[in-house]
């Protein structure tokens, strides 16, 4: 089995003590997330996949593409999926001043706000790239960080099977997979991550695992509803683009 970043106990170390990288649990309960959309097609398409297995996923959406779909993301709030923010631009925090990095979570907020009726609570940096800045600026403005503990790269479309057993072979209780239903352009293929989620979940289910959402993973499904005070006054004072 190819070695990850993410399998490698010092990086694991280092990253479990800023992000939510996986759930305290012993029980077979895990959460499946996606990247970089909304998608006009590849994110209907598993919203309706998920939908049919009675399973509940959060997606972190792109700003620039909440913008253009808003109705996709307002259709997964509403079959119960958790909408988190992966940014406006999905460009790397770690190189922007504060009020840049500001600016990309407090317009994307916004917009999720707008879709849905609620803000989110959990943020993934674009890339996993971030510092302490980043890190700062994010628990400012009420969200909680998360990465992840399995990533197949089914981004660059290594193929459906090395998607599946990728994920399956590092599967453990409270893990968090991280895939994607975007991509930069908005007509990135994810064909194969569609199918690769197809297969994941049959197994998975039939293994007697159960998915939730971040919030309900990590029993902090209030971290889902708008955040008062400092948020709201960021929100405020960034107008969403148009």
């Amino acid at each position: 089995m190819k070695r990850e970043l993410l399998d490698i106990p010092a990086v694991r170390a280092y990253l479990d003590k800023r992000f939510l990288c996986q759930a305290l649990t012993q029980e077979k309960r895990l959460a499946i997330t996606f990247d970089d959309g909304p998608h006009p097609t590849h994110t209907l398409e598993i919203c309706e996949m998920l939908e049919r297995k009675g399973i509940r996923a959060t997606f972190f959406v792109v700003g620039r593409h909440v913008r253009r779909f808003p109705g996709v993301v307002a259709r997964l709030a509403a079959e119960g999926h958790e909408i988190g923010n992966h940014t406006d631009l999905h460009l790397p925090l770690a190189f922007l001043p504060r009020g840049m990095i500001r600016k990309e979570l407090a317009v994307t907020d916004d917009l999720i706000a707008r879709a849905t009726g609620r803000g989110p609570g959990f943020f993934r940096p674009p890339m996993g790239w971030f510092n302490d800045t980043v890190l700062a600026e994010a628990a400012r403005m009420g969200y909680r960080p998360v990465i992840g503990s399995i990533h197949p790269h089914d981004s660059r479309k290594p193929g459906v099977k090395t998607i599946v057993e990728h994920v399956l072979r590092r599967i453990e209780p409270g893990a968090i997979i991280i895939l994607h239903d975007g991509g930069w352009v908005v007509g990135a293929d994810r064909s194969q991550t569609v199918r690769a989620v197809d297969r994941l979940t049959d197994n998975l289910l039939a293994d007697g695992y159960r998915f939730e959402t971040l919030g309900d993973l990590v029993r902090q499904p209030g971290l889902s509803n708008p955040i008062p005070g400092r948020r709201e006054q960021e929100r405020d004072s960034v107008p969403a683009r148009t």
